[in-house]
């Protein structure tokens, strides 16, 4: 059975260093509207609560801060914001050492087993208004040039092990719309935008 297209952003996993601790941000320079899922880097100045200012992050960025995992309530009128259309409190999980994240390949080249080691962008995606998720996804286009093993925003570490994300076992044989597990090689907490 073929995998379903999940374009729905990068979803936090685990961090081989502890967990992180999730920060809150805000969206006072937002270029757009922002989803569960997004990238994001810094931009701008912090608001009067000393909270950073985030936009999202576009496909090259170097510095990526995190990865929207949430929009704070404001009070009971709004218990249901699933997404931030203005300087919402947003929840951001930092792309830290040893975070890793889970993204759904998009391509019509697909993903294949010597793609993990190397390092590709994220691509952007209308995100969902009634949901929240984003549409973001890894850019698998790229995997004509077998990806790079540097100066790429994300780095494949693997496949996410579950019964309903197959893959094929074959080096040379792409599968489409596979969810990955990636490592942010160009992010603001350690390389400072080397992707190394």
């Amino acid at each position: 059975m073929a995998n379903a297209t999940a374009d729905y952003g990068f979803a936090y996993v685990r961090c081989h260093l502890g967990d992180p601790q999730p920060i809150e941000c805000a969206a006072l320079a937002a270029a757009s509207d922002l989803y569960i899922g997004d990238p994001v880097k810094l931009s701008g100045t912090a608001d009067s609560s000393a909270r950073p200012s985030i936009t999202v992050a576009a496909a090259g960025d170097t510095s990526i801060f995190g990865v929207v995992i949430g929009v704070k309530a404001t009070g009971p009128d709004n218990l249901n914001k699933m997404h931030s259309t203005s300087a919402d409190t947003i929840i951001v999980m930092p792309t830290g050492p040893g975070a890793i994240f889970r993204v759904n390949a998009s391509g019509a080249t697909g993903t294949r087993l010597d793609d993990i080691g190397l390092g590709f962008d994220h691509v952007a995606g209308t995100g969902d208004t009634l949901t929240g998720r984003s549409g973001y996804a890894l850019d698998m286009g790229e995997d004509a040039s077998a990806g790079a093993t540097t100066g790429r925003q994300w780095r494949v570490i693997g496949f996410d092990r579950r019964p309903d994300n197959e893959y094929s076992t074959t080096v040379t044989t792409d599968t489409i719309n596979v969810d990955l597990l990636v490592v942010c090689a160009e992010s603001f907490w350690f390389t400072g935008g080397a992707g190394a």
